[in-house]
């Protein structure tokens, strides 16, 4: 009965051409139906991740949460842009911080989603790899740096229980290693650590990295959680701050400061690869 309902619900939506809306009445449907309690496999959680940010080719609040220029939040092309404009400032304090003079020549962005972050650092790159496991957003992540003008996009789609995969993909070591707005959408603790342990690869010697979470403030609402992913996107994955501290500094990445943002739980770490400390 509740199958047969789920499925007469999206095909109501779909066939009065809001396919999204439809999805997203199923996805609070299907939520109701999951047991609370039961803990899912990691690698069952990232497929389930995959197929959810996939969506983005279609679904307008998916294509929200991913910052799509033209869509939702981000109608105003001041408020998409003012995104990667805040970015690029922690990392130039973060560049100071690490007494790194050099400029950033080549930059990945671990899901750059429609590319906010990726056109505010294009006048400094020769480079900018996006890492994602969603294809449409990758495509308009490349949308939107041939639209500033910019040659040099290296897009990489993993598959979403192999993130170790980018180390065979990623041409060249990189200066800085740059992902916001992802790590809560992760589908678990640990694979936000494999993460992690990937940016220490994969910067060069002298690299900066920016990393944010959603830390855990103790309430249900931004506590990590371990079963259905489609119902919990938005807040699936969150650590203590002084717990992804001990996670950066055991991966290889020197912390350098953290700023918060109370209103939505966000710590942004400030990093270098230790391989450069004297």
């Amino acid at each position: 009965m509740m199958v047969r309902t789920l499925e007469r619900l999206q095909h109501v939506y779909a066939s009065e051409g809001i396919r999204g809306v439809g999805r997203r009445l199923a996805r609070r449907f299907h939520a109701t139906t999951v047991t609370s309690g039961t803990a899912e496999p990691e690698s069952k959680l990232a497929l389930d991740a995959g197929d959810y940010w996939t969506e983005s080719s279609d679904d307008e609040f998916i294509r929200d949460q991913s910052h799509w220029l033209g869509h939702g939040r981000y109608s105003d092309e001041r408020v998409w842009r003012s995104i990667g404009q805040s970015h690029r400032r922690l990392v130039e304090t973060a560049c100071q911080l690490a007494e790194r003079k050099e400029p950033i020549r080549h930059m990945l962005e671990w899901g750059p989603g429609g590319g906010a972050n990726a056109v505010a650092f294009t006048d400094q790159l020769e480079t900018f790899t996006g890492v994602d496991i969603s294809q449409p957003n990758l495509q308009q992540c490349g949308r939107q740096l041939i639209a500033e003008g910019f040659g040099g996009f290296h897009p990489i789609v993993i598959e979403p229980d192999a993130p170790e995969h980018v180390l065979e993909a990623c041409r060249q070591p990189i200066d800085l290693f740059l992902c916001t707005a992802v790590y809560q959408h992760f589908p678990g603790k640990q694979y936000g650590e494999r993460v992690t342990r990937l940016a220490a690869q994969l910067l060069d010697t002298n690299g900066v990295a920016l990393i944010q979470t959603r830390y855990d403030d103790g309430t249900r609402k931004y506590s990590a959680k371990t079963n259905n992913y489609r119902a919990h996107a938005s807040y699936f994955t969150s650590y203590a701050i002084d717990e992804f501290w001990a996670i950066a500094s055991d991966a290889g990445l020197e912390p350098l400061a953290v700023r918060l943002n109370t209103k939505v739980k966000y710590a942004y770490y400030l990093l270098k690869n230790r391989a450069g400390t004297n």
